[in-house]
């Protein structure tokens, strides 16, 4: 899930610099100029985006708010402009302005944002082979303010585990080399990782498959497809106690 991160600076910065360089433009219109005073009411737009799109790098919440209000504010008052001064109008920019209001209201893009940036991010190790369920894990964890990382191995969930030292570990038992269990075993073993709950969420729900997660640490298990509101409400769980 770190590409959304980076994805949603390096549009933040895209923004920037194109609302810069568009007030610079519009700042060069004369009181001759066709589109006097109009540009004025465009400089006020384009300050308020571009204070908006530095604030949108830091992930504060306020930026991507002022984002999506005042593009939509920008793209209006383009359509009226172009309708009637259709040289002196790119239509580019609206589109802009459009998809940036597209990006900015994405539910996964949201829960990169907070009202608080000194309020700590809770993060969620989620290890599973099922892309699908890596998807949907993001799906509900990403817009409640968590922050998700993801490994497809054992073994790879294990080297992020002791370099992020995440909140919560949401584990399959089928993986490829390393299991479930061995995972959870090894983590419980070693003192970096040993105080992390571990969710086990796999289709082996027999008696003797549950007992054998708790035998190795686990803190609970649920059966897939797990319901959106179990696996949230679980991971809820551990973090109260």
């Amino acid at each position: 899930m770190e590409r959304i991160e980076k994805m949603i600076q390096a549009i933040g910065v895209g923004l920037a610099i194109f609302y810069c360089a568009n007030f610079f433009v519009y700042a060069s219109f004369t009181p001759q100029t066709a589109l006097f005073p109009f540009n004025l009411v465009i400089l006020f737009f384009l300050a308020v985006l571009l204070v908006a799109s530095l604030g949108a790098i830091m992930f504060h919440e306020w930026a991507r708010r002022l984002l999506i209000l005042f593009n939509a504010f920008m793209a209006f008052t383009l359509i009226i402009l172009i309708s009637i001064y259709s040289r002196e109008i790119q239509p580019v920019a609206v589109f802009v302005n459009l998809g940036a209001i597209l990006f900015f209201n994405q539910g996964l893009v949201k829960g990169w944002f907070h009202d608080d940036p000194r309020k700590a991010r809770r993060t969620i190790l989620v290890i599973d082979d099922d892309e699908g369920f890596l998807r949907t894990a993001a799906r509900i964890f990403l817009p409640k303010g968590y922050n998700v990382l993801t490994a497809t191995s054992g073994e790879r969930g294990l080297r992020i585990a002791k370099m992020q030292r995440p909140d919560v570990i949401i584990l399959d038992v089928i993986l490829p080399g390393l299991k479930g269990r061995e995972v959870c075993a090894l983590l419980k073993q070693d003192a970096v990782t040993q105080d992390i709950p571990i969710i086990f969420v796999t289709a082996k729900d027999s008696p003797d498959d549950v007992a054998a997660e708790m035998a190795v640490g686990a803190h609970s298990h649920l059966t897939k497809p797990a319901d959106a509101k179990m696996l949230f409400a679980a991971v809820q769980g551990c973090l109260q106690e």
